[in-house]
């Protein structure tokens, strides 16, 4: 009798003590939430731009036909060549498929940003600018200041749209991966990985 119940006792033991354990492993969030960002326009002086301190990505021109989609790497310069930012082009993003697109980009000096012009327009939101700056992120002094975190300061991030008069516009972004940030583009135009401040 006292063998049997020592035996329920040490199968209860045995089975609670897994469910104890797996129930304490909780997972912990280090990457930004998965939401979009909301869209804003400020003032470029209230923003802080994502700055890079790797060597920067040569002026790229590609001229390809509509119809397909197509995707652009630019990639840091030498001697490491890593990815800077890619373009991706929806299959209609070019009203008249067939016809030949020529995609300029100038990738900004110092900073996560670049100019883009294409020779024919696309329909907003068929465009989409991932930015990675998981070799070279650098917040500059003010970010840390203002977020007091490289972590926060990331998670405020947003790809945005250069306006006219001084302006900027935030627009809804995404963390797709770790260290990657990406928006759909209205335009053709400049833009910036900024925070607000």
């Amino acid at each position: 009798m006292a063998h049997s119940r020592l035996t329920a006792y040490l199968l209860g033991f045995t089975v609670l003590v897994p469910a104890w354990a797996c129930g304490a492993r909780q997972p912990v969030a280090t990457s930004p939430p998965a939401g979009a960002t909301a869209a804003r326009i400020l003032p470029l002086a209230r923003v802080i731009v994502l700055e890079t301190s790797g060597p920067p990505p040569p002026d790229t021109s590609v001229t390809f036909t509509a119809g397909t989609p197509r995707t652009i790497v630019l990639t840091h310069g030498p001697p490491e060549n890593i990815e800077f930012a890619s373009l991706s082009f929806a299959a209609h993003a070019f009203a008249d498929s067939g016809q030949t697109v020529t995609v300029d980009i100038k990738p900004r000096p110092g900073v996560y940003g670049l100019d883009l012009a294409t020779s024919l327009p696309f329909r907003s939101g068929e465009a989409s600018l991932v930015f990675d700056y998981a070799r070279y992120f650098s917040a500059p002094a003010r970010a840390l200041q203002v977020y007091h975190s490289h972590v926060s300061f990331e998670r405020a991030l947003a790809v945005g749209r250069v306006l006219p008069d001084n302006q900027i516009e935030l627009l809804p972004s995404t963390h797709p991966e770790p260290d990657d940030i990406e928006a759909a583009l209205p335009v053709a135009g400049s833009y910036l990985v900024a925070a607000p401040q």
